[in-house]
């Protein structure tokens, strides 16, 4: 393995290994779980979709204007016109439908209601259904008018009546016609024939056969006759047996299906968008998550503790020890002890981003420490925002930058720290120590890279069992890579804010590259990362 030359800010020198460059990790495929509680921690902002969309959706359905429905019924019968079929032949119903909406039709109907401009217009809004099995026409009319819809229903079923029986006369007055012109040829064929008979002389041998065909042709004349007067006077194509009434009510926009409509719209288009927001923003779901891209332990889950909002400083391992909090600092303090390199005493708490938590992870894992046995120095390494120093009522104004400026001695700045618990056991009796941040620097970085602040930790070490170091977050400023440069063992605080995959492995990186180790992470109030085997509480 190759390996290269490093040397600390306090001058010592030593050989470790370059990390090899690690292949990006293909997407999780998600699961049923995992995207239940993406959808629950998103559920304000998928109400938030769904209801404006039902919202725009009620709106645009209040604006549309009423359209009323109008519906007439024919019954469709044969039409004899006297043609040669007996019985009539049955009507084609899908035929007799294309002619409801012919234009043909229409005009009838434009010319029956007294109703100007284009007939074609008419029949945008006629709808013509044939129920199965029957011989049954419905014409169904649409109008935002409610009087005018039934109107038109009505029209179209009478115009239609009207078109089809106007089509039968045609064709019994057309047949009419042939049959008085076949009768007029045969009256002149017999009127020759009459004529040649009265010409020819007696026992002429055409006689008989002229006389045959005149009797021939008077049976015709005959037969020719009656066909004509069968013709059908009067013809009937069918009735209307439901009239069309004025409907009382609109059929469209209808309020309840348009707002199903948005209903369902807004909760796709909700949980898509929620979906979609969590993968752009590489949200961590899981603990077993965290620790693959941590590429380290999670030693424990913090709760949420509502003393905490408003970044109150609040001791929860002092004053409520049986919380469910106060146990998961004692389980992150078994579970550190347990991944500290033998021989380690000095770890650096930090966060990817501000307002993880880290300072009270410091402050009460510090307690849980000092309270099982063990002589903790608590550092507020900080020097920019510290807040370490309120978690214990003490003094924040004289402590690190005092000494690493050469402004004072480290031991003018150390302050012992008395506990009152709501514990059995006596607190007040630990051995735990604080060194506040002092003033706020000019220049944090160059103070804690010092070799100055490598000889304090030295000398802190000599005199405690744990030190925990509270550090400014990891990715904002380079005081937290600058510390953990020394200690080497570095907890990582990961919030709310910071549990997404790039500021964990960006974090992990910039640790990397100089030379520190992640012994573990805190997962610190994870509403938003499903934290497995840490439930018990």
């Amino acid at each position: 393995m190759a390996r290269d030359q490093w040397q600390d800010t306090a001058g010592r020198s030593e050989v470790r290994p370059v990390r090899p460059i690690r292949a990006p990790r293909p997407e999780p495929r998600p699961e049923l779980q995992e995207v239940l509680s993406v959808l629950w921690y998103r559920k304000w902002s998928i109400l938030a979709v769904t209801l404006l969309t039902v919202g725009v959706a009620l709106y645009v359905s209040s604006q549309q204007t009423p359209i009323y429905e109008s519906q007439a019924s024919v019954l469709v019968t044969p039409i004899d016109t006297g043609a040669d079929t007996l019985p009539p032949e049955a009507p084609n119903l899908p035929t007799e439908a294309e002619v409801v909406s012919s234009v043909a039709v229409a005009e009838v109907v434009a010319d029956k209601l007294g109703i100007k401009g284009d007939p074609k217009d008419l029949l945008a809004d006629l709808e013509v259904d044939q129920p199965t099995d029957t011989e049954i026409l419905d014409m169904t009319y649409r109008d935002p008018d409610p009087v005018r819809a039934q109107r038109l229903a009505m029209g179209f079923a009478e115009g239609y009546l009207q078109f089809r029986e106007a089509a039968a006369s045609k064709l019994i007055v057309e047949r009419a016609k042939d049959l008085e012109a076949q009768i007029e040829v045969f009256v002149q064929r017999l009127k020759t024939i009459q004529d040649d008979l009265e010409r020819l002389p007696a026992d002429d041998p055409r006689e008989g056969t002229l006389q045959t065909e005149a009797a021939s042709l008077q049976n015709l004349i005959l037969q020719t006759q009656v066909t004509r007067l069968g013709l059908p006077q009067e013809v009937s194509g069918g009735e209307v047996i439901q009239p069309a009434s004025v409907p009382g009510s609109p059929v469209s926009p209808d309020h309840i299906v348009n707002g199903t409509f948005g209903l369902a719209a807004g909760l796709a288009l909700g949980i898509g968008l929620a979906l979609v927001r969590d993968r752009m923003s590489g949200r961590l779901r899981s603990s077993e998550e965290v620790e693959e891209y941590l590429e380290a332990p999670v030693l424990g889950v913090v709760p949420r503790v509502s003393e905490w909002r408003g970044k109150k400083a609040y001791l929860i391992t002092a004053a409520r020890w049986r919380s469910p909090a106060a146990e998961a600092y004692r389980v992150i303090r078994t579970n550190l002890l347990s991944a500290l390199p033998t021989g380690a005493k000095s770890i650096v708490v930090t966060s990817t981003h501000s307002g993880e938590g880290k300072s009270a992870t410091v402050a009460n894992l510090a307690v849980v420490l000092a309270g099982a046995g063990n002589s903790v120095t608590v550092v507020s390494a900080d020097l920019r925002r510290p807040r370490l120093h309120e978690f214990f009522r003490r003094d924040g104004g004289v402590g690190l930058s005092d000494v690493l400026a050469g402004r004072l001695p480290l031991d003018a700045t150390i302050q012992e720290v008395t506990l009152t618990s709501s514990a059995p056991k006596d607190l007040s009796a630990v051995s735990l120590r604080l060194v506040s941040s002092g003033p706020v620097p000019d220049d944090p970085a160059e103070l804690l890279g010092s070799a100055a602040m490598g000889t304090v930790i030295e000398d802190l070490e000599r005199v405690s069992d744990i030190v925990l170091i509270d550090a400014p977050p990891v990715l904002p400023v380079t005081d937290a890579p600058v510390v953990a440069a020394m200690t080497k063992n570095v907890l990582l605080v990961i919030g709310p804010n910071s549990a997404t995959r790039a500021s964990v492995v960006s974090a992990r990186q910039q640790l990397d590259r100089v030379g520190a180790r992640i012994v573990g992470g805190v997962l610190n109030g994870p509403h938003a990362i499903k934290a497995q085997s840490f439930g018990y509480y």
